[in-house]
């Protein structure tokens, strides 16, 4: 059975309206009085309204024929996808841009599932997408597509119902979306990501086996560094041991000369002056080797007490004082060079025994030192005892020294005095430049660490 349109019918009704228009018009014009005058008016105003109302509708035709070719237009040239489906899920429009997203033609489409391209989809957006629940309002998914030749594709796809005029759902309304492009660069982003994840993961495992390692190494050099100053002390306390050792054994040599060899000497000395005084006039080649021979004895008892001054100088147990004194005096008189103690005695505790003996040394080590290389004419000592340290300045007008003198290999004797300065925990400066002299200063704790744990 065919379906009349409402243009149709309408063409159709005003079509019959003039045929009869016309039939009323031919009647009247053979006989008038056949025909009533209202009735004919009635005709021709009929005719002219069935004519105006088809004019109207053809033109109202024409306009929605010229909107829809503009409607079908813009769907065909839209940037997105229109995909309309029936209840059943199944092609009912496809506009040419989902076409060719597909890869085929609209016409080619008609019919065809939704499954068939975004079957690969989670079953639960798929069925969202396609509710026929006339209250649900739309939902949009970032789905994958497959296309005819079997590729992938990615578009963002909106779905919502469409309505009757009854306000029931009929089929859906998709609008899609080519996100393919930005898809394969996420992708691509991600697996540089990945990649990046990855070789973070084994530079930070990398990292964290060098730390491990290093952490190692930083505490076997502490270790080491700590071994190192416990063997460093200990050595400074046996180089201190050795040295009160020497002391001690000097004064104990000092001593045995004194008691033995130099009571013998002046018992010897007494009978060879006994036997000198009876000798008289009457063996005067006697008297005379007697006399050589007391000579010789003066002379060695002389040595013999340069040799025990030499090994412990008995000034010592008059206090550093004295001894520096003593021993400038001995410099003076045997190198020939003007040599001057100043002694600045303060309310401080003069130095025991132990700091004696060394500063003594010490002293005489840098007097041994000016004679040796400095070819000096003058020499300044100064003595400074205060209430916490003992600071010791010797001055010369020598040859000075260059840089990198005092660090030479052979340079024992600076050495040793350094290190008998450090034993104490003072500090040793040295202040020297060539043709310009040399000032050395030390400053020595008058009590110490190092003496503490010596005691």
């Amino acid at each position: 059975m065919k379906t009349w349109s409402v243009e149709s019918l309408c063409l159709t009704v005003a079509a019959i309206v003039l045929v009869l228009a016309s039939l009323v018009a031919l009647i009247a014009l053979g006989d008038a009085h056949a025909v009533p005058r209202w009735l004919f008016s009635v005709a021709i105003a009929l005719s002219g309204a069935a004519l105006a109302a088809s004019l109207r509708i053809r033109a109202l035709a024409m306009a929605r024929n010229h909107a829809q070719s503009r409607y079908r237009h813009f769907i065909d040239t839209a940037h997105e996808g229109v995909w309309t489906l029936d209840g059943a899920a199944r092609t009912t429009f496809a506009n040419a841009r989902l076409a060719k997203m597909f890869g085929a033609t609209p016409g080619t489409l008609l019919g065809r599932p939704m499954h068939d391209f975004l079957g690969d989809n989670p079953p639960r957006d798929l069925a969202e997408m396609t509710s026929t629940d006339a209250a649900h309002v739309g939902c949009t998914h970032d789905l994958s597509y497959r296309r005819v030749d079997g590729t992938i594709g990615w578009a963002i796809v909106s779905g919502r119902p469409m309505l009757g005029d009854d306000g029931v759902a009929e089929g859906t309304l998709l609008m899609l979306t080519d996100i393919s492009g930005r898809k394969a660069a996420e992708l691509e982003l991600a697996a540089v990501q990945i990649g990046l994840e990855v070789r973070i993961r084994m530079r930070t495992a990398e990292l964290e086996r060098s730390n491990a390692q290093l952490r190692i190494e930083v505490a076997e050099r502490v270790m080491a560094e700590h071994a190192l100053a416990e063997s460093f002390r200990e050595l400074r306390q046996l180089s201190s041991h050795l040295e009160t050792i020497k002391e001690e054994e000097r004064k104990r040599i000092a001593k045995g000369i004194h008691d033995e060899l130099g009571q013998n000497l002046m018992a010897l000395k007494i009978d060879v002056e006994m036997l000198h005084a009876r000798a008289g006039l009457r063996h005067p080649l006697l008297k005379r080797k007697v006399g050589d021979v007391l000579d010789t004895i003066d002379l060695t008892i002389r040595s013999v007490r340069a040799i025990m001054n030499d090994l412990h100088p008995s000034t010592l147990e008059l206090g550093l004082p004295a001894a520096a004194e003593w021993l400038v005096q001995q410099f003076e008189k045997r190198s020939g060079i003007a040599t001057s103690l100043t002694v600045a005695e303060g309310d401080g505790p003069l130095p025991d025994s132990h700091r004696t003996d060394v500063i003594f040394r010490i002293i005489q080590e840098c007097l041994l030192n000016i004679l040796r290389h400095a070819k000096a004419t003058r020499v300044e000592v100064g003595l400074d005892i205060g209430m916490e340290y003992l600071t010791i300045t010797i001055v010369d007008n020598g040859v000075g020294m260059g840089p990198g003198d005092a660090a030479k290999v052979a340079s024992f004797g600076l050495r040793g005095i350094r290190e008998r300065v450090d034993v104490f925990g003072g500090q040793m400066v040295i202040d020297s430049r060539p043709g310009g002299g040399t000032t050395l200063a030390m400053m020595i704790p008058l009590e110490s660490e190092a003496a503490a744990l010596e005691d």
